[in-house]
């Protein structure tokens, strides 16, 4: 009779772990809205053009300000210029520490992303409290428009725009 009923709660037990297990790993991430001070942030980056059709992205955080410590920071691109939809470039740049104390990094991404392209930063404190308590626990991002850094330096390296003649010299013989 026990026999009879054993696989079903075997069963049972391996659904309720599966359930129990996949609530505690589903990412919840929340949006850090507009600051006066950018989170007390103190960042730079550069947009090369490189070989075809990529650009390299330098990133550098010299203060992690209000979010430290960082957990990641991710080059993203949406479907939608509303950074909402699916992932279209989702590009982790690996940041190392610098001998000054800084974190730095670099990646490629296409070139057709660069304007709907952000530098996302993941922390999971805020203001030196963790964010992984509550109702609303999960990590914070707080996205940087890669826009920004594109007016720096200009993309055009790779095709010359215009024709190359070059009008002719002024004639230097005298009458």
């Amino acid at each position: 009779m026990v026999f009879r009923f054993l696989p079903r709660a075997t069963g049972l037990l391996v659904v309720i772990a599966v359930a129990l297990m996949t609530s505690r790993s589903w990412a919840h991430w929340y949006a850090l809205g507009p600051s006066k001070d950018e989170w007390g942030l103190k960042y730079d980056g550069q947009v090369d053009a490189a070989n075809g059709d990529k650009l390299i992205v330098h990133f550098t955080i010299a203060d992690q300000g209000r979010l430290k410590p960082i957990h990641s920071v991710f080059v993203m691109a949406f479907s939608n210029p509303d950074r909402t939809g699916t992932n279209l470039v989702k590009t982790p740049i690996t940041m190392k520490p610098t001998e000054d104390g800084k974190l730095t990094g670099q990646v490629a991404v296409g070139k057709e992303f660069a304007d709907r392209a952000v530098i996302r930063i993941f922390t999971l404190t805020v203001d030196g409290r963790s964010q992984m308590a509550g109702p609303t626990a999960g990590a914070r991002y707080y996205d940087i428009p890669l826009k920004k850094f594109l007016k720096k330096a200009p993309l055009a390296a790779s095709s010359p725009s215009g024709s190359s003649i070059v009008p002719p010299p002024a004639s230097s013989v005298a009458k």
